[in-house]
């Protein structure tokens, strides 16, 4: 019995985000990423060699009212950078989003499991002074973080069409536990949030 009502639980937030999923708000954004500390990552967004990235998200409100909004999401995204790997992540973040009429601003907390494909071959130093290569499946990362952001909603609360820009700081971790265990990335993006309705 204790087995059937955690499941039942555990499901129920599931059941009800499946009866009302078209009035929950996607969105789809397009990102370029920075490995340096803010502030220097905002600036280099737009002056170093472009890292694009791609993410779609889910997001399903907490509370709301017409000026506030606690939220989470959950998304999946694909970064390219360049000469070095690839990459997919799978995050969720959860913050407070704060609107005046059209506009709004928000601040949120982030998570997530990245992995990193490699696009440069992979040697390894061996006892006898030579190299072999070492084959894998990429490299499994935790991500973490937090962002800020602003929007403007072309729609209205039923009808959402919102343009956003937000910029993230997320800590890559272990990147190379010999050198530097924590990375950080900064990420510019420029995305559409919608209803399906």
């Amino acid at each position: 019995m204790k087995k059937a009502i955690t499941l039942f639980l555990l499901a129920l937030p599931v059941l009800m985000m499946a009866q009302s999923w078209k009035s929950k708000p996607f969105a789809l954004s397009i990102f370029n990423n920075a490995t340096m500390l803010p502030p220097a990552s905002l600036t280099a967004t737009f002056n170093q060699p472009i890292h694009p990235g791609l993410t779609a998200a889910y997001e399903f409100g907490w509370a709301e009212t017409a000026k506030h909004k606690w939220f989470q999401n959950a998304g999946i995204s694909y970064m390219y950078h360049r000469f070095v790997y690839q990459a997919i992540l799978l995050n969720t973040q959860a913050g407070y989003r704060w609107k005046l009429k059209k506009f709004s601003a928000e601040g949120y907390l982030q998570a997530g499991y990245m992995h990193a494909f490699l696009l440069t071959d992979r040697a390894v130093l061996q006892s006898d002074g030579t190299y072999k290569e070492k084959k894998g499946f990429g490299k499994p990362q935790f991500i973490a973080g937090s962002g800020l952001g602003c929007g403007y909603n072309f729609g209205d609360e039923k009808r959402i069409r919102r343009v956003f820009l937000n910029y993230d700081i997320r800590l890559q971790m272990p990147f190379v536990k010999s050198y530097v265990t924590l990375l950080p990335n900064g990420s510019l993006s420029l995305g559409m949030q919608f209803c399906l309705r």
